[in-house]
C-alpha cells in the first residue's frame, strides 16, 4: 500500500535540507513591487527632516496668536516669501511676523505652527488672524513620518507601495531584492509531439510569478527518465527551484519521479496526504527544491497551495499575503478522507443578505471549469471528513463575489 506522508512531515524535513544562500541583487523602486526583501532597511535619517506644514496657510509663531478669535483678530506682519512644497528658505521669523507657506513646505526658524488660510484675511503685506493656533499645530514634526532608527522593511518582507514610498522620502533609489530562480519542464510524449497542449504549465508559471519567484523557462521533455533526468541536472545549475508538470503518478508512467530519484535526492518523499494532488513529491537534489507535480490543474495547484506555499516560507524566510476569506454557508457537503487535507473549490454568491458556498466537484481534479467558474476554496484539516451541508467555513477567496 502506497505511504503518504503528511504536509507538516514534509515542509519540515524538506525545508531543513534546502539551502539559503539566495542570490540577492539591487532593483530600482520601480521594479521591486512585490518582491522578497533581501536585507533589513533601517531608515537612515528622521522624515521629515524639519518640521513640515500639514495645512496651506501662514508659518507663525503660536504665542503671537494665543489671543486671536473672530470678534478680535490679531494683525500679522506678512514678510515677502512663500515657501511651496518640499521647499526651506534661510529666514528666521520674528515676533509678529508670519511667511506663507504650502502644505508640505518646511517651516522657517522662528515659527512652530500654521494657521489655516482660511482662518485669516490678507490686506496686503499684512494677514488678520481670527483664530488662535496652539503650539506644532498644523505641523508635522522632524521624524513623525519616519524617524531615524525605524525599520522599513526586514529580510523575507514582500514589498509593497507603502514601503517604496517610505524609500523614497527616505532618498532611496533601489532596494535589495532576494532573486529567487525557478524554471518548470512539462512532461509528455503527446506534448513533443504537438498532440496536446501543456495548459498546467500557465497555472504553475503564474502561480510562481504571485509568489515573487522569477521563473526563467518552460520546456516539455517526453516520457523519458532519462531525458527528464538530464534536462533537470542541467536546470539545477541555474535554478534554485525546479517545477516537474505530469509524470508524478504511482505506477508505470512515473516518468518525472523515476527522472529525480536518478539524481539521488538528499529527500525525496513522493505521495502526500492532500487532496486532490496525493501524487505531489517534493525533493531536494544539492540543497535545491525540486517539486513533482501533476499534470491535472486543480491537483497542481492544490499542491503549490497546501505544500509548496509553506515550504517556501519556511524556507526562504518569507510570509505571503494571505488571500481575503469570508465566512459563508455550505449549499452541499464537503467530503474529505480523514488524515488529508482538503482543497475543495467554491462558488461563493450572496441570497438574501448571506454569503454561500456551493462546493464545485465537477470533473475532479483535472477540471478547469471548477477554477474558472469558482471564486474560492475551502482547505479542509487532517482531523476532519469535511463539512456538513448548512455549516459556516472559511473561504479563502481568489475571485469576486
Amino acid at each position: 500500500m502506497w505511504k503518504l506522508t503528511r504536509v507538516h512531515d514534509v515542509v519540515e524535513k524538506v525545508s531543513n535540507l534546502l539551502k539559503r544562500d539566495f542570490c540577492m541583487v539591487h532593483l530600482s523602486l520601480e521594479d521591486a513591487l512585490n518582491k522578497i526583501c533581501g536585507a533589513d532597511i533601517v531608515s537612515n535619517k528622521n522624515f521629515p527632516p524639519y518640521m513640515k506644514a500639514t495645512m496651506d496657510g501662514y508659518a507663525v509663531r503660536s504665542e503671537d496668536c494665543e489671543e486671536a478669535s473672530y470678534t478680535s483678530p490679531v494683525l500679522i506682519k506678512l514678510l515677502p516669501y512663500h515657501i511651496y512644497s518640499g521647499e526651506k528658505i534661510s529666514v528666521r521669523i520674528g515676533s509678529g511676523e508670519g511667511v506663507a507657506i504650502e502644505t508640505g513646505g518646511f517651516l522657517p526658524e522662528g515659527a512652530d505652527s500654521v494657521v489655516r488660510v482660511e482662518d485669516t484675511v490678507r490686506r496686503n503685506s499684512e494677514i488678520m488672524i481670527y483664530r488662535k493656533v496652539s503650539k506644532y499645530e498644523n505641523v508635522s514634526l522632524p521624524g513623525e513620518e519616519l524617524a531615524k532608527g525605524d525599520v522599513i522593511l526586514r529580510r523575507g518582507d514582500l514589498i509593497r507601495p507603502w514601503h517604496l514610498a517610505a524609500l523614497e522620502a527616505l532618498g532611496f533609489d533601489a532596494v535589495p531584492v532576494l532573486y529567487i530562480k525557478a524554471s518548470v519542464i512539462c512532461t509528455g510524449d503527446e506534448f513533443v509531439r504537438g498532440k496536446a497542449v501543456p495548459f498546467t504549465r500557465r497555472i504553475v508559471e503564474g502561480w510562481l510569478y504571485e509568489h515573487a519567484i522569477d521563473v526563467k523557462e518552460i520546456l516539455i521533455a517526453g516520457d523519458d527518465p532519462h531525458e527528464i533526468a538530464s534536462l533537470l541536472k542541467e536546470l539545477l545549475e541555474e535554478n534554485d527551484i525546479v517545477v516537474l508538470c505530469g509524470g508524478s503518478s504511482l505506477g508505470s508512467k512515473d516518468y518525472s519521479v523515476k527522472a529525480v530519484k536518478k539524481l539521488g535526492p538528499e529527500a525525496h518523499i513522493h505521495g502526500i496526504a492532500i487532496q486532490p494532488g496525493k501524487t505531489t513529491a517534493l525533493s531536494s537534489i544539492k540543497g535545491k527544491l525540486v517539486v513533482n507535480l501533476s499534470g491535472l490543474p486543480v491537483a497542481a495547484l492544490a499542491g503549490l497551495e497546501l505544500v509548496v506555499k509553506p515550504i517556501l516560507e519556511k524556507w526562504i524566510g518569507v510570509k505571503y499575503l494571505p488571500r481575503p476569506t469570508v465566512r459563508a454557508k455550505l449549499t452541499k457537503k464537503i467530503t474529505v478522507k480523514l488524515g488529508f487535507r482538503g482543497f475543495a473549490r467554491v462558488k461563493v454568491f450572496t441570497k438574501n443578505g448571506s454569503l454561500y458556498a456551493e462546493p464545485l466537484t465537477v470533473g475532479g481534479s483535472g477540471s478547469l471549469r471548477s477554477l474558472v467558474l469558482g471564486n474560492g476554496f475551502v482547505v479542509v484539516p487532517e482531523d476532519l471528513e469535511g463539512f456538513d451541508e448548512g455549516e459556516v467555513v472559511e473561504v479563502e477567496l481568489y475571485g469576486r463575489i
